[in-house]
């Protein structure tokens, strides 16, 4: 009987070590999307993300688009504002960074662009690489720069943030 137990308690055990293991092997750090109206996303409607401390390391930034039928260009267009956040004796110290997005939605063929899902497709973007040190944060600002106020079709932006 305590044989029994022993090896049962020796299996639990490795599968704990091993389920452990393979959840660790994700390198995102931050993963996160925004909703925006269907009925169409105004240009003064700024999308902010918030990433916390980060550890030291080379990151890549990546963006999310969820894009319906309804969408009625080809691509858009984007600026993404982010500041690298660090406190250094206890002085907070600010870096800006601009990025222009141009991002494919609509292909040639008149198909959407990306991983199709029920409803709409979802498109994913590198956007750039670059080193933190650790502890440092970032404030990301997104906002579209299309000729329409209102962009009907996009449905959620998204920023994911992985340690290579």
């Amino acid at each position: 009987m305590i044989r029994k137990v022993s090896t049962l308690l020796y299996i639990v055990v490795l599968m704990i070590i091993i389920m452990g293991t393979a959840s660790c092997n994700d390198p995102r750090t931050y993963d996160h999307y925004e909703s925006v109206s269907l009925r169409g996303w105004l240009r003064n409607d700024t999308l902010t993300f918030d990433i916390p401390r980060q550890w030291e390391g080379n990151y890549q930034l990546a963006l999310g688009i969820r894009a319906t039928q309804s969408y009625p260009y080809r691509s858009i267009s984007m600026i993404m504002e982010r500041k690298v956040i660090n406190y250094r004796h206890r002085k907070k110290h600010e870096t800006t960074y601009h990025d222009t997005i141009n991002c494919e939605i609509v292909t040639d063929k008149g198909m959407l662009a990306g991983q199709d899902g029920v409803s709409n497709t979802e498109i994913r973007q590198r956007i750039s690489s670059f080193h933190l040190n650790r502890n440092d944060s970032l404030h990301i600002t997104i906002h579209h720069i299309m000729s329409r106020d209102a962009v009907p079709g996009i449905s959620d932006i998204g920023i994911q943030l992985r340690k290579r």
